[in-house]
């Protein structure tokens, strides 16, 4: 499972705690600099922030790759 720490809309406070309640087991990583949309940036994340063209975090890349090459 992976979190991006800015999210607002799925947040690592309240969603990404009842997920690691009900998945005690699962793999989770989360991103503190990550949007929704596993964008790096800044500040809060906003529906704006989605319409400027951007890269999804190489780490987060890199993660999700190692794990899937794991299985």
């Amino acid at each position: 499972m992976l979190q991006g720490g800015r999210d607002y809309q799925v947040t690592v406070e309240d969603d990404l705690a009842r997920w690691r309640a009900g998945l005690p087991d699962a793999a989770v990583w989360s991103y503190p600099a990550d949007d929704h949309l596993f964008f790096p940036g800044t500040g809060p994340s906003t529906p704006d922030s989605y319409r400027e063209p951007q890269h999804v975090d190489a780490t987060v890349v890199a993660d999700l790759a190692d794990w899937l090459a794991r299985q």
